[in-house]
């Protein structure tokens, strides 16, 4: 009888360190895969991204996303344009530092659909006094489909529970349709705000 309790109370204990083992290994296991919001950046506005490694363990990996952005310009004299775009950036990154704490950098290209609200102006000379003109404003709309690309700097968290948070900057240039959309350097600040799993 004696025996048989020893025997019970050594499986019992080794059951439970083979539970807590499991149960550490999982705490500690790395998370490779996230979905974020985020602000700025490389999503031109407001963007939902889904980021994974190419394999675990590697610093490599890539993101897509859906994003969303509105802009509106207006001049001296009255006239304005405003622009919406819908975008799927698209990248790779590369992670320095631990398990939770990271710099990370990336390339990538973001390519939309930017739909464009503008006024053309022409002159109309008057019937009735030909060296008198008239401006009239014609509103026009086209689509377009444009694109930059990028690169980015900056620091990525990841909680012990997958809350991560992501802060940076990136750097953007037209490249597709460049004269339509914007075709000078800029740079954009991000923020961001996921789950990583």
């Amino acid at each position: 009888m004696k025996l048989l309790r020893k025997e019970t109370r050594l499986s019992l204990a080794l059951a439970l360190m083979a539970l807590t083992t499991n149960v550490s290994a999982q705490e500690q296991s790395e998370r490779t895969k996230s979905v974020y919001l985020e602000l700025g950046g490389a999503s031109n506005g407001i963007g939902v991204n889904y980021d994974a490694r190419f394999k675990e363990g590697s610093p490599w990996g890539y993101r897509v996303g859906l994003g969303w952005g509105y802009g509106k310009v207006s001049s001296l004299f009255g006239n304005s344009e405003s622009v919406r775009a819908y975008s799927v950036p698209m990248g790779v990154n590369y992670f320095l530092g631990g398990k939770r704490n990271h710099l990370e950098m990336g390339l990538g290209v973001n390519i939309g659909l930017y739909n464009r609200h503008y006024y053309e102006y022409h002159l109309t000379p008057s019937p009735e006094n030909p060296k008198v003109a008239a401006i009239n404003a014609v509103q026009k709309k086209d689509n377009v489909v444009a694109g930059f690309g990028f690169a980015n700097i900056g620091y990525r968290h990841v909680a012990k529970r997958g809350f991560q948070f992501r802060v940076g900057i990136t750097g953007g240039i037209g490249i597709i349709n460049a004269e339509k959309s914007n075709n000078k350097f800029s740079l954009m600040p991000y923020i961001s705000f996921g789950k990583a799993f």
